[in-house]
């Protein structure tokens, strides 16, 4: 069975007993394995999860139509700080800006790898700062400026190793799939605009 921690900061040294929910069902959305389309799911919990100091949800884009370009978004996971390096005990953030489609297409991924369900942050150029590998699944977050209420923007997907020039990160584009997320998720609790 798969189970899912919330409030988990620190996975090797935990000063605060997580809370911990087990999925009933996983509700995919036609994932493409040939070029990870649709790379997104819904999990269905067994309980609800209680809200904290260390448990808060993130609110879902208010914009359908925010294409997020040039916002500084913040990747967060327990995934390697290097490519091929070991995980992190503690939880990790990666300040990275979203780029364009067009500009991604133009990176050194061909433009039929990033479909218009995606969205590439990070520095193509430079290459300085990424999501790595065991990233996958985890947010891609930035705050709202009128009510300063953070946002789901995007979900960590692929991309070619970390932080590597020409190649930004590949996260799911979470203002795609509200329909969907609103028509499967209709019984759930959410944070109002």
């Amino acid at each position: 069975m798969i189970k899912v921690t919330f409030g988990e900061h620190n996975r090797c040294n935990a000063t605060i007993r997580p809370e911990t929910r087990f999925v009933l069902r996983a509700i995919a959305n036609k994932f493409s394995l040939s070029n990870f389309d649709n790379d997104i799911a819904l999990l269905r919990l067994n309980e609800r999860v209680p809200i904290s100091d260390a448990i808060k949800p993130i609110c879902l884009p208010s914009n359908n139509n925010n294409l997020y370009v040039g916002v500084k978004a913040v990747a967060a996971g327990w995934g390697t700080l290097t490519e091929e390096g070991k995980v992190s005990c503690t939880l990790q953030e990666v300040e990275v800006p979203v780029i364009s489609n067009e500009d991604c297409r133009k990176t050194k991924y061909t433009a039929s790898m990033i479909s218009d369900n995606m969205l590439c942050a990070g520095y193509p150029k430079t290459g300085e700062k990424d999501s790595c590998q065991g990233d996958s699944g985890g947010p891609l977050i930035t705050e709202r400026k009128y009510d300063k209420r953070y946002e789901l923007i995007g979900v960590v997907s692929w991309g070619n190793g970390c932080a590597r020039v020409g190649y930004p990160g590949v996260y799911t584009r979470v203002t795609n799939y509200l329909d969907w997320i609103r028509e499967n998720t209709k019984d759930a609790c959410y944070c109002t605009d």
